[in-house]
């Protein structure tokens, strides 16, 4: 077998446990567990009250420093695999531009509770769980949202579902 293959396979040896470890994660259930105890209740309020981007990067708002550098020495206990999923998180907290909280937190109490509790994916679809209904058809006369601002929010609690079932699996 040729060096480049038997490297390959190597690196794969060490790397694949963390990449199914990451899959099984839930990364909101990881961030109660491991930070909702001293930061805010919800990623998403941590996210806006503490982090902002800095070259094109997720840094804490006073210290500057990375979020991922900061886990990584240890800062709340998380394995290398829970870093991974809740610098994602983060970072996809922070990309969303706080629209769940400007449009939705009114009526709904988090993404991850409305996504999971109310809708479901079939067919490729996100539907009501009890009504069938398409969301992306009724996100059209529903909070206030615009084109893009659907498609964010479409992502955001398809999001939710897909993490939801990966950490079922």
């Amino acid at each position: 077998m040729p060096t480049k293959q038997i490297s390959f396979l190597l690196l794969s040896l060490v790397f694949w446990p963390i990449a199914v470890e990451a899959q099984d994660i839930d990364p909101h259930a990881l961030y109660e567990r491991t930070c909702a105890g001293c930061h805010a209740a919800h990623a998403g309020e941590f996210v806006f009250e503490t982090l902002e981007i800095r070259e094109n990067s997720l840094v804490g708002s006073r210290s500057r420093q990375p979020v991922a550098t900061f886990l990584e020495t240890g800062h709340g206990g998380m394995s290398p695999a829970e870093v991974e999923v809740m610098v994602e998180l983060l970072s996809k907290i922070s990309q969303s531009g706080r629209l769940f909280f400007r449009k939705c937190r009114i009526c709904h109490d988090s993404a991850n509770d409305l996504a999971r509790l109310k809708l479901v994916i079939r067919d490729g679809n996100l539907v009501g769980r009890y009504t069938g209904r398409d969301i992306a058809q009724f996100l059209k006369n529903h909070g206030r949202l615009d084109r893009d601002e659907i498609k964010t929010m479409l992502e955001v609690l398809e999001g939710q579902l897909v993490t939801k079932s990966e950490a079922a699996n």
